[in-house]
């Protein structure tokens, strides 16, 4: 007879981060991946804020494969839909790990805000991350993704009251169409959340010129 069994297992997690964290640091990162991607390439889109104000950690998914069979480059994936339950309390805890490591690293005098950043399938596992309720932000940004369809919002909205929410979308975005940021919104509404929702010219993607004009700001509290 067939039967599943589960047996937890330490696992290497790799994550990269860009400036160095300093006393007159005053925002630090948590950047989340979309699916098939590595989180070095993803650094590259956080690379033009000021390193004198901005530290970026960009982790990397638990599961990787070969983009396009064989003959791709190596990228990552948060989860897929088999012994989903499981891959989703990995990656919280190993966000959870990271992020008290990164905190604890902090140096004497560094009180930063935090900003957390989803893009895509990125998006869905910080709603998912944040939602726990093991970490505090100021700003959540969810960016060409969604909300889990599975948070307990009982429990999550007073902690999505304690931050400013996101919402970027590209209005050319073949991914995320204009009623499905319609349901995000109304999503949002319903639990009484205030959120900004920002959209621009362009798809699936993180627009330089868009991330600058409202995060690079040392003083915006936009």
């Amino acid at each position: 007879m067939l039967k599943e069994h589960h047996l937890p297992v330490t696992k290497t997690a790799r994550y990269y981060t860009f400036g160095q964290p300093t006393h007159n640091t005053r925002y630090v990162w948590f950047v989340l991946h979309g699916y098939g991607q590595a989180a070095s390439g993803f650094m590259n889109n956080f690379t033009q804020l000021n390193p004198a104000r901005h530290f970026i950690v960009a982790p990397e998914g638990l599961s990787r494969f070969y983009w396009n069979g064989f003959t791709g480059p190596p990228v990552a994936s948060w989860m897929t839909s088999a012994d989903r339950l499981n891959e989703i309390h990995d990656y919280i805890q190993y966000l959870n790990n990271l992020y008290e490591q990164v905190m604890r690293s902090l140096p004497d005098g560094c009180r930063p805000e935090i900003n957390l950043l989803g893009f895509s399938q990125g998006a869905t596992t910080l709603s998912r991350w944040f939602a726990n309720g093991q970490i505090l932000a100021n700003r959540l940004i969810f960016w060409a993704g969604g909300l889990a369809h599975d948070i307990d919002w009982h429990k999550a909205t007073p902690l999505f009251n304690q931050a400013s929410t996101y919402l970027f979308y590209g209005t050319d975005d073949p991914l995320i169409s204009a009623e499905n940021m319609h349901l995000q919104n109304q999503l949002l509404h319903q639990h009484q959340i205030p959120f900004k929702a920002v959209s621009f010219k362009g798809a699936h993607e993180i627009q330089e010129a868009v991330l600058l004009d409202h995060f690079n700001n040392p003083e915006t509290t936009r």
